[in-house]
């Protein structure tokens, strides 16, 4: 695929697959930074707050790795820096942990319901959502990876 229409895929998921998914951490955390406002915050609206945020580095880190490849290419992806790659891969961790702590916590009871645990697990379980997220990352990693030692190999002497 042309580095353009890789750019134009990159968009395109970008628009349709990571936008949603931010639109709904910013506004899930706007929403329940309003909530700590009310007097006398239960510690689980407390908890809520914390695993909501979470995931807003790595998606600016991921947002920031997008738009520099669909603005500039590929070298200025590669010329990115290893914290916006580590920041982005780090909210790809926190989904795929969500998912698994989805799956583990479903088949397991955790002791009294009246404790902050299974509050916490179903908040990490929300965070789920961000699953499509992953495809525009592994887009950009796969360009960074092969778009170099495609571009080495079509050196002519």
């Amino acid at each position: 695929m042309s580095e353009r229409w890789s750019r134009l895929a990159v968009a395109t998921e970008a628009l349709l697959l990571a936008f949603p998914v931010t639109y709904l951490a910013v506004f899930a955390l706007a929403a329940d930074m309003l909530s700590l406002t009310a007097p006398a915050v239960p510690i689980y609206e407390r908890a809520q707050a914390i695993v909501y945020a979470l995931p807003i580095i790595p998606l600016a880190a991921g947002w920031i790795l997008i738009a520099r490849f669909v603005i500039s290419g590929s070298p200025a992806l590669r010329s990115s820096s290893n914290v916006l790659w580590v920041l982005s891969f780090s909210g790809a961790i926190i989904v795929l942990v969500s998912i698994f702590i989805g799956f583990w916590s479903r088949r397991r009871a955790f002791g009294d319901p009246a404790s902050l645990w299974p509050w916490i697990l179903s908040y990490f379980r929300e965070l789920s959502v961000g699953m499509p997220a992953i495809i525009p990352l592994i887009h950009l990693t796969l360009e960074r990876r092969f778009r170099v030692f495609s571009n080495n190999h079509r050196r002519v002497p």
